[in-house]
């Protein structure tokens, strides 16, 4: 086995188990009423939802939450479709729910983070909770998620789950288990790295505190790391593992598209050089994992020990990830994830740090 080989696999499972201990630092907090009950503002952005939104709508006007502390903001981003004509009949039956239309694309700041700005800017919660479209939320989300935000003073970080029963989705729920579950381990040991913006809460003040997007304006992605980052550097960051607080979202359709999500997602590491060096130093070992293993595969080195340690590491992330975030492991399709990951994370790698990936314009 080659010394390339032997490093990059080192390295890279002593991040594993250093995930995989963090996954049991962690501590549920049910739900307790306050003294003083905050004043909650979902912020959701939206652009051409028409077949989401109606589901969504349904779960957030059903929350178990004061309706008195409630509204809910959802921006419509330049929608075509009917998303402009579901959000209007939405605000004429609920007197909290309350839409705000973008008719041009900003110049200033890429449309999602501009969105998302818009949204909180003119929010009159204490706590920003938000998710994306796409997503389903349970009745006690926003009680959950605002919660863990007044109680800990930090950014709660929410778990999201992809639905599906083929294959493919099943797929696409490990892989996205496995990315949570990383980024729990982590949190464990008080490192926050990232999250996801389908399950996020936090103050307005610690918003308005790290400046907004402004100094990410022009990123097309990773709004949702940012936020992880800037807010748990200004106080701490909560990993919040109540079931109460888990939202789902529904798996892509197709691999293309699939490929591109991911190669958007990886565009975000060259940023955490300087940001969260322990997190580039885990994505870089990454990646020289699999790019080693990939190598020493096609040119016949002794791959194989080296294969089955990393297999058996990352089934030990999404065990006990699985365990904390109730979600179930298919045998059958963790194999087939872990074979094949060594021939496309380098490719995903690469395709991000050079950007080449399509996004909502």
């Amino acid at each position: 086995m080659s010394i390339f080989l032997i490093l990059s696999t080192v390295a890279y499972l002593g991040f594993v188990l250093f995930i995989i201990s963090g996954l049991f630092q962690h501590d549920e907090h049910p739900i307790n009423t306050t003294e003083d009950t905050p004043f909650v503002s979902i912020v959701i952005a939206a652009r051409n939802e028409e077949q989401n939104l109606p589901d969504l709508i349904q779960d957030l006007v059903n929350q178990e939450y004061p309706i008195d502390k409630l509204e809910i903001i959802i921006v419509d981003d330049r929608s075509t479709d009917l998303t402009p004509i579901i959000l209007k009949e939405a605000s004429d039956n609920y007197a909290f729910i309350n839409p705000i239309r973008v008719d041009k694309k900003s110049t200033e700041m890429t449309p999602k983070k501009h969105a998302l700005t818009l949204g909180i800017n003119a929010a009159k919660g204490d706590v920003i909770v938000s998710t994306d479209a796409d997503c389903r939320v349970g009745k006690l989300w926003v009680a959950s998620m605002a919660y863990r935000v007044i109680q800990d003073d930090a950014i709660s970080i929410g778990f999201s789950k992809v639905t599906g029963e083929s294959f493919f989705e099943q797929y696409q729920m490990i892989d996205f288990l496995g990315i949570i579950s990383a980024n729990a381990g982590a949190g464990g040991w008080k490192q926050f790295w990232s999250g996801t913006g389908q399950n996020l809460a936090y103050k307005k003040s610690d918003f308005d505190a790290i400046g907004g997007f402004e100094s990410v304006k022009d990123k097309p992605s990773g709004d949702d790391m940012f936020l992880v980052q800037s807010i748990s550097s200004l106080k701490t960051g909560g990993i919040n593992i109540d079931p109460n607080s888990f939202v789902t979202t529904c798996a892509v359709s197709t691999i293309p598209e699939f490929l591109n999500q991911r190669s958007r997602w990886s565009s975000n590491s060259k940023t955490n050089v300087e940001k969260s060096p322990l997190f580039f130093g885990f994505l870089v070992s990454a990646f020289l994992c699999n790019l080693s293993l990939l190598i020493s595969f096609l040119f016949g080195g002794d791959w194989i020990f080296a294969f089955s340690l990393k297999f058996i590491f990352e089934l030990g992330v999404l065990y006990f990830g699985g365990k904390l975030f109730d979600s179930k492991i298919n045998p059958m399709v963790y194999a087939t994830w872990a074979t094949i990951q060594p021939f496309y994370i380098p490719v995903l790698g690469l395709m991000g740090i050079q950007n080449r990936f399509s996004w909502k314009n």
